[in-house]
């Protein structure tokens, strides 16, 4: 939960994100982010607005909504927390961790920019979500979560070794959908060191 962007690595590629001249990068969203933010909402909305309820509406928006967006990711309460991806200067892709079931458990709630899906990218932010709920937070279940008809979704929990925990159904807000999701879950790998919900200062896994 580092302040500073941190690199993730795939593979024996180099630092390089395999296929492209940058590494993939991750760091909590912050107002700097604003433009390119903008930027990957409007080059996506049109494949993300069958299953993303905001991707239906920017194509209205004005400045104060878009900023209204970013600022409430900037400013979501702890534990609460959304990342951006990054390719060089611009966002490839959004990543949270918001609130699941309990105190004890997290979700993953994601979406690729439009031209990026199918490069690895919505899989390396599964994974370093998944470090940041056990190894940082200390969350003890985290949970993955799609409609049924979003055939992409499918995959990752999957890829990512997740196991189906239940279905449920809930109200529609974007074009595709069918009301009827699908929860994935994965548990805390035993004998981790002790993170934040353990006791551990949040101090310990920040940097300046």
């Amino acid at each position: 939960m580092s302040n500073g962007s941190e690199e993730i690595r795939q593979g024996g590629n180099g630092s390089n994100w395999p296929g492209f001249d940058h590494p993939l990068q991750f760091c909590p969203i912050r107002p700097k982010h604003r433009d390119a933010m903008i930027r990957a909402m409007w080059s996506s909305h049109k494949q993300l607005r069958g299953f993303i309820g905001w991707a239906k509406h920017i194509r209205n928006w004005n400045n104060n909504n878009f900023d209204e967006f970013v600022n409430a990711h900037i400013n979501a309460t702890l534990p609460t927390q959304h990342f951006v991806f990054t390719l060089g200067e611009e966002i490839v892709g959004v990543g949270s961790l918001v609130g699941a079931y309990t105190e004890l458990d997290t979700q993953i709630a994601l979406w690729v920019r439009t031209g990026y899906q199918g490069k690895g990218i919505g899989q390396a932010i599964v994974q370093t979500l998944e470090h940041v709920a056990f190894s940082v937070w200390g969350f003890e279940t985290l949970y993955y979560e799609h409609d049924s008809q979003n055939e992409a979704s499918k995959k990752l929990p999957q890829k990512c070794g997740f196991t189906l925990s239940h279905t449920r159904n809930i109200i529609k807000t974007a074009q595709q959908e069918s009301g009827f999701w699908f929860s994935w879950k994965k548990d805390r790998p035993g004998g981790l060191p002790d993170a934040i919900i353990q006791g551990r200062p949040i101090e310990d896994f920040t940097t300046p």
